[in-house]
């Protein structure tokens, strides 16, 4: 195991979610890491397959899902 910094901004920001989701921060931070590894292990052949896939879906209409949920969260305003 080692030990690392992190901004106190973003470690209560862990802090607070890991309180909410009833987890300890070092299982959120490992999911984390993990998550961006997987995601920067992709080769650029996966990276030009997704980007295709998000254009033809935003040709189709379709919006990423992020913003999806954005605009259900703003509209309960």
């Amino acid at each position: 195991m080692k030990t690392m910094t992190v901004e106190d901004r973003l470690y209560g920001a862990l802090e607070k979610a890991a309180t909410r989701d009833g987890r300890p921060v070092q299982d959120l931070l490992t999911e984390a890491i993990e998550s961006w590894l997987a995601d920067a292990a992709l080769d650029d052949a996966d990276r030009a397959v997704i980007e295709r896939s998000r254009a033809e879906a935003a040709e189709q209409g379709g919006v990423e899902f992020e913003a999806f949920f954005e605009g259900l969260l703003a509209d309960d305003d």
